[in-house]
């Protein structure tokens, strides 16, 4: 199994914040259909729905949310990695 790819999990975390696709698409610079796509390969990749949709909104499944908190410790200790080198 490859390793995990951090724009696919940090465009899933930025879908769940912003609650939309095209949202999180505007705010990261990508089209809407770039979202769709890492979202689709990181919930094929895990065999799990991530994000629901209802509605106009986005928001997790129960797997989504655990995936969500690993996001965050992943960010954090990236963030430290990043200033411990500066």
């Amino acid at each position: 199994m490859r390793g995990l790819n951090l724009d696919q999990l940090r465009t899933f975390a930025l879908v769940i914040e912003t609650g939309s696709f095209s949202a999180a698409a505007e705010r990261s610079g990508v089209t809407q259909p770039a979202v769709s796509l890492q979202i689709r390969q990181l919930e094929r990749r895990f065999g799990l729905k991530l994000v629901e949709r209802v509605g106009r909104r986005a928001g997790p499944t129960a797997a989504g949310m655990e995936l969500l908190a690993h996001v965050r410790t992943i960010d954090a200790a990236l963030a430290q990695a990043e200033l411990a080198m500066t």
